[in-house]
């Protein structure tokens, strides 16, 4: 094992330390006893089939979205709009599950699938655009272009393709159709929602591993990411690989949404995602953009969600008092690596 390696391991572990004795301090100062709590997360987490089961459901679409964060960060730009990719995927892989008809199973989800990148994708062409021809910061576009993409989905199922069976919809959860038989991704272990989309989001997984470690784009782009000025003097186009990696980061971000829709809800349920992109974003920093590391951070974190839904049914701690706990353990094991991330952003934008 390197020295980087261990190195990174200890500072990792020191981050959860602390992390955990400052959440009990939290606990206990909300009169419960963080021993009872933090035995109950480990238990829903890690513990019995149902709950293992659980925690690899909750576990894939932050892989997929972890990864899509991961592409976008190595090469030094930052997509905050991964969750507005979500809605995009969401919608357009019901919309072709909805009203594409006739299709054999696995071409009906192969098209929905790649619909949803396509569209997921086009959606950050502008940010995109800018970002890498005219240096407009995308972390302003990205993350505007979300709120408008949640917005639009929301208008477009209100009134054009709305359920007309579905007489109890509120207005924040809106909801299309049932999707077809043939667009649905299929349950492993009935009656679990754990589905085939475990294996996407694992050869998602492989392909970014391979790109990232024996592809000449793939060095081109952490290269690009690493030292813009290098790259350049390099002979790298750095503008295209900038635009490339956004779009191709909205395109994976899409396929998160269409899974969760084709293996969870079968049909687009406005507010669908709780917070699918903003957590893959965090896995991704977690996992240090690391193509082994992310899918393992994606692990952890899934684990840790479905162990806090377990703690909140089993001990007197609060969905609140959960919310924080968690916030806090991530923080704290992200803290370094958005430092590190930021320090070499900085550095690229003062070699432009």
């Amino acid at each position: 094992m390197s020295k980087e390696l261990l190195q990174s391991l200890l500072r990792l572990l020191i981050a959860l330390i602390v992390a955990l004795i400052v959440s009990s301090l939290f606990i206990i100062f909300m009169g419960e006893n963080p021993l009872i709590a933090y035995r109950q997360l480990f238990k829903g987490a890690f513990v019995g089939k149902a709950n293992i089961i659980r925690s690899l459901r909750w576990s894939t679409p932050y892989i997929i979205t972890g990864v899509a964060a991961a592409v976008a960060f190595r090469a030094g730009v930052f997509n905050i709009g991964i969750e507005g990719c979500v809605y995009i995927g969401g919608l357009s892989a019901a919309l072709v599950g909805v009203y594409v008809t006739g299709l054999p199973g696995p071409l009906h989800v192969a098209l929905a699938v790649v619909v949803a990148m396509i569209m997921g994708g086009f959606w950050l062409v502008l940010p995109a655009f800018l970002r890498a021809f005219y240096n407009v910061n995308e972390v302003i576009t990205t993350w505007m272009f979300s709120y408008i993409s949640v917005l639009l989905c929301q208008y477009l199922v209100t009134y054009h393709f709305y359920d007309p069976f579905e007489i109890s919809q509120a207005a924040q959860q809106v909801r299309t159709s049932y999707i077809a038989s043939s667009a649905r991704l299929s349950q492993l272990i009935p009656p679990f929602q754990l589905n085939t989309a475990i294996f996407i989001a694992l050869g998602i997984t492989i392909l970014f591993f391979l790109f990232s470690q024996r592809t000449t784009l793939g060095y081109e782009l952490e290269m690009t990411g690493l030292s813009p000025d290098f790259a350049k003097y390099g002979g790298i186009n750095i503008a295209k690989i900038r635009f490339y990696a956004i779009i191709i980061s909205g395109a994976i971000g899409a396929i998160a949404g269409a899974t969760e829709i084709m293996g969870v809800h079968f049909r687009y349920i406005h507010g669908f995602s709780t917070a699918i992109g903003v957590n893959g974003i965090l896995v991704a920093l977690m996992g240090r953009l690391n193509p082994i590391t992310v899918p393992l951070a994606a692990i952890f974190f899934g684990s840790l969600q479905n162990g806090a839904r377990v703690m909140e049914r089993t001990s007197n701690v609060s969905l609140d008092t959960i919310n924080i706990m968690v916030s806090i353990i991530v923080m704290s094991i992200t803290a370094e690596g958005l430092y590190e991330l930021i320090r070499v952003k900085r550095k690229a934008r003062k070699e432009e």
